[in-house]
């Protein structure tokens, strides 16, 4: 991969972040918040997206976002009110600016007139117009009073040919000094947009000054030589409205404002400025007309270095820059700021894989050390667990490194809720909790398809229509809420509403009539509710862009097993549904116990674990179908024997044997029966499904310290079979 692959991929990971802070913002705009701050942060995303893609030519993306961005700049200085015509407008525009994106990242081509609807009500709004405009019309074309200035550097040593013309005197006089830096240009910014810019304040006269150029043998092709003094003259400005207008570019140039007042010559204090900190030229340097000096250049023309644009530095460049290069950070700079820096995924799985296997060692090492061992070897014995306590801590930190909020993901749910309340004519809020909460990445981005199906199902088959609501003494607006929180070693997705509930008898005849559930079987209410996740199941009447296809539930179930989560529905006939998603905070390695079931070495996640109990001491009884149940302080619970179940026969000693009692989803338990308990360790997950097949009441598998290989338990697909087989 070459330097430019390198930064586009940069340019597309951070456009990807931009997008979703995009999301995010208008989220917070729709709710009420259009602070100057939500603002501008829309603008700089857009900002962002427009520099980069100018800097590797995707003229099609900055063309668009353009127009968007004069919109912004618009909505920014309250000459365009942000109405909920126009935040409708930038959400749609959002989606197009991102459709772009991805079809600069792919290589594809859009349609010559895609988005020029949007660009055309952007143009029209920035005129002054109404919002909707049914064809395209051209981009605002600037119009300022600028003043161009031709160079000679043949003369560059002489200030007075290029001193601007006496302006008007009067109070609002500034003199401002830019110097760009060499990253200015290379994240795709122009000196000319800010110039222009600044002379839609007032009345402008713009000088260059060249005296640090070096001489020939010293020029660097990338190198920056040229700064402008600028003499402003706007009456009713702050110095504040000026450094707005270089906002984008702070930390990638130097920055002076003065404010100079009444004076009758302000070009004689630019000159004595200039004067003041010119630098004096070195006799040898040869004088070069601008001719020469092209024609000298002209076989190894400069290119501007693609670099990927990133968020704008904090705001503040000071007034009493000595001109050095600051922007190289010091150690206060790095110890004051945070850092960061990309890395690919694979690299990261590849150091969670190496983790994995100083686990299994770590683990192998441990086995080997019998008592008589451990008493004559001391300090080995000491070693292994510094090596235990050293690989968790490295375990840890990995594992963080993948870690990532869910925010992600809940950041794209608020648009699809408004899309769905138009669709559906319903009033739905959306309320999410635990956005911070944190999970493998990995697992977040096997989450967007199953809580977009969730929600559909919620606001489609859950949430009422208003006068329906009103009618059963509810508010009309229905209220979906979507949270993450951690219990144990799992995280709990939940999407809640409060709406009708799951209609169980039309739910049971829709399963019935497609032979789902056989005709003389009886199903608890539980086992009910869980059909909704059926292939091919859907209790709409009709087919619509919403429902009605029977594959937004299987998918949910699929993908989430696919991640080792499990699914759990709980519903209130007119009260609403839960939905709970647990998944596991990551997919590399799991706390376990060690278990032995017929020989056979088995491991059980220990978050799921609430208790041992030996089996003499157990409370054992029949139900009337005939399944085995433990009385646990008065709570009957399920009991699976794990050899009966895997079809293997045990020798040991029934009074000799274990229960190990669980907890499934829901807060449900089962007692599982084994026969010895070995001990607690970590164990690395290995799925079944890559090198062999799914199989029911397994997880995964993982290898122990010895070599053998260890099933991981499924508690919950252990509960859900036996759950099946007594009620059939």
């Amino acid at each position: 991969m070459s330097d430019l692959d390198d930064f586009k991929a940069t340019y597309f990971d951070e456009c990807s972040e931009l997008l979703t802070e995009l999301e995010e913002q208008f989220a917070a705009i729709e709710a009420g918040d259009r602070s100057s701050d939500r603002l501008n942060a829309v603008f700089r995303a857009i900002h962002s997206i427009k520099g980069g893609g100018g800097a590797f030519g995707f003229s099609a993306l900055v063309a668009f976002a353009h127009a968007y961005e004069t919109l912004l700049d618009h909505v920014r200085d309250g000459r365009i009110e942000l109405s909920d015509v126009v935040a409708t407008l930038c959400i749609r525009a959002n989606d197009i600016v991102a459709d772009f994106v991805a079809a600069a990242r792919d290589g594809a081509a859009l349609d010559a007139d895609y988005g020029a609807d949007e660009k055309a009500q952007f143009d029209a709004l920035t005129r002054g117009e109404q919002a909707a405009v049914g064809e395209d019309e051209p981009m605002e074309e600037f119009d300022i009073d600028f003043v161009p200035v031709m160079v000679d550097l043949e003369q560059a040593d002489e200030p007075d040919d290029f001193a601007a013309p006496p302006l008007a005197v009067d109070d609002g006089h500034w003199e401002i000094r830019f110097t760009p830096h060499g990253e200015l240009y290379a994240r795709a910014n122009d000196p000319l947009l800010l110039l222009r810019e600044l002379a839609e304040l007032g009345e402008i006269s713009v000088k260059a000054v060249l005296g640090h150029i070096p001489p020939l043998a010293d020029f660097e092709p990338f190198g920056v030589y040229c700064s402008w003094e600028i003499t402003l003259v706007a009456p009713e400005i702050s110095e504040a409205d000026i450094a707005e207008v270089f906002e984008f570019v702070e930390g990638n140039c130097d920055l002076s404002i003065v404010q100079l007042g009444a004076l009758a010559e302000p070009r004689a204090a630019s000159a004595a400025i200039a004067e003041a900190e010119e630098v004096e030229p070195e006799d040898e340097v040869p004088v070069l007309s601008f001719a020469e000096l092209a024609e000298t250049l002209q076989p190894t023309p400069p290119k501007a270095a693609p670099v990927a644009p990133a968020a704008p530095a904090s705001l503040g460049a000071s007034d009493t820059d000595d001109g050095e290069n600051d922007r190289r950070s010091g150690p206060d700079d790095r110890r004051n700021g945070v850092q960061s820096i990309r890395v690919d995924l694979d690299k990261v799985d590849r150091v969670v894989n190496m983790v994995g296997e100083l686990v299994i060692t770590q683990s192998m090492l441990t086995q080997q050390m019998d008592e008589t061992l451990r008493a004559r070897y001391q300090e080995l014995v000491r070693g292994l667990e510094v090596l235990a306590q050293t690989t968790r801590g490295l375990q840890d930190s990995v594992m963080a490194i993948r870690a990532q909020p869910v925010k992600s993901v809940f950041s794209r749910m608020p648009r699809l809720m408004r899309e769905l309340s138009l669709k559906t004519g319903k009033k739905i809020r959306l309320e999410t909790v635990g956005e911070n909460t944190e999970i493998d990445k990995t697992i977040i981005e096997q989450l967007s398809d199953p809580l977009t199906h969730m929600i559909r199902n919620s606001a489609d088959h859950g949430i009422e229509m208003p006068e329906i609501r009103q009618a059963a003494g509810k508010p009309e607006t229905g209220t979906i809420r979507l949270s993450a929180e951690q219990a144990g070693g799992n995280i709990l997705i939940i999407v809640e509403d409060d709406g009708a509930g799951i209609n169980r008898e039309r739910v049971l005849e829709v399963a019935r009539d497609r032979l789902v559930v056989a005709p003389e079987q009886t199903l608890t209410d539980e086992q009910i509710d869980q059909l909704i996740f059926a292939p091919g199941f859907s209790t709409a009447d009709t087919v619509s862009d919403i429902s009605g296809r029977g594959v937004g539930m299987d998918v949910v179930l699929s993908n989430i097993k696919k991640i080792g989560g499990s699914v759990h529905v709980k519903s209130w006939p007119g009260r609403g549904t839960r939905m709970t998603l647990r998944l596991p905070l990551t997919l590399a390695v799991l706390d376990v116990m060690l278990v032995k079931v017929a020989a056979s070495p088995y491991v059980i996640p220990l978050s799921s674990i609430v208790e041992t109990i030996q089996c003499a001491r157990a409370s054992f009884s029949r139900m009337p179908t005939g399944g085995q149940v433990l009385q646990v302080r008065g709570e009957y619970v399920q009991v699976v024997d794990l050899a009966q179940r895997f079809e293997m026969t045990s020798d040991t000693n029934p009074d000799s044997r274990f229960v190990v009692l669980c907890e499934a989803e829901g807060g449900v338990k089962v007692a599982l029966v084994v026969d010895d308990i070995i001990g607690q360790q970590q164990v690395v997950i290995k799925s079944l499904e890559e090198n062999f097949q799914s199989i029911e009441g397994i997880a995964g598998g993982t290898i122990l310290g010895d070599g053998n290989v260890a099933l991981i338990v499924d508690v919950q697909g252990l509960k859900s079979s036996v759950t099946h087989q007594n009620a059939a």
